[in-house]
């Protein structure tokens, strides 16, 4: 009668108070054990990422693991940094995440693309430029593989925001379903593992790359901070 009543009591707690649940269901995420960055500090960027993993986390089940902010380095001692790799027997997952809002313009053949703010009423607001996000995520991709294998592999996949419309971006036919918001992800992953009829790894194979990679996802303040300096100076990732 008291395990019925001490369950009861959980119940309404949680209907009460849904940012405790919320909290508790964060501090059991992959994300959070990976990354310890605290709920009430998650900035924008690591909220975007942290929504990526809960869109993903049923695929943990299948064999799958995360990383997150993942410093490689580059030959000419720069680093580039991967927002989000989940490592699965069907293959590797490259995903940027663009937690944006407003409207977002851009071709795969741009070097920037572009972000609107709209004001109200139609009216452009504010316009901020960025690094195209298909070329940024083949750098990422290119180092991954680097330090991996070449042969490894490598899907990518651009992540935007819900919050975001997409006026104007053209990419090809075989890049439309991997330049995605954020509500399509889990079932474009879905669709690129059942494209994938064996597995190309083994449960091994996948433990021996996360932890070839995860020493990337440790890197001090002085690394974060060059590499911060660095995306200022060169304006891409």
């Amino acid at each position: 009668m008291i395990y019925v009543i001490s369950f009861i009591s959980i119940l309404i707690l949680l209907k009460i108070s849904p940012p405790i649940f919320r909290f508790i269901q964060y501090r059991n995420s992959s994300y959070y054990k990976i990354t310890k960055n605290k709920f009430s500090k998650l900035n924008k960027g690591e909220l975007g990422e942290y929504l990526i993993w809960k869109e993903l986390q049923k695929f943990e089940l299948g064999g799958g693991k995360f990383l997150f902010n993942l410093y490689i380095p580059k030959p000419n001692e720069e680093t580039t940094e991967i927002d989000v790799v989940l490592l699965h027997p069907k293959g590797l997952f490259v995903i940027e995440s663009k937690n944006y809002n407003g409207w977002i313009f851009g071709s795969e053949n741009n070097l920037n693309w572009t972000q609107i703010l709209p004001m109200g009423k139609g009216k452009e607001g504010n316009k901020e430029q960025f690094y195209n996000p298909l070329r940024q995520n083949g750098t990422h991709i290119k180092h991954l593989k680097r330090i991996l294998n070449d042969s490894v592999p490598m899907w990518s996949i651009i992540v935007f925001s819900d919050e975001c419309t997409f006026k104007d971006v053209k990419v090809s036919s075989d890049k439309q379903f991997r330049v995605i918001q954020l509500h399509q992800l889990k079932s474009a992953v879905n669709k690129l593992i059942k494209q994938t009829k064996k597995d190309l790894f083994s449960y091994s194979d996948v433990q021996w790359m996360y932890d070839e990679l995860h020493p990337f996802t440790n890197t001090d303040d002085e690394v974060k901070n060059l590499h911060i300096e660095t995306l200022y100076k060169n304006k891409k990732t």
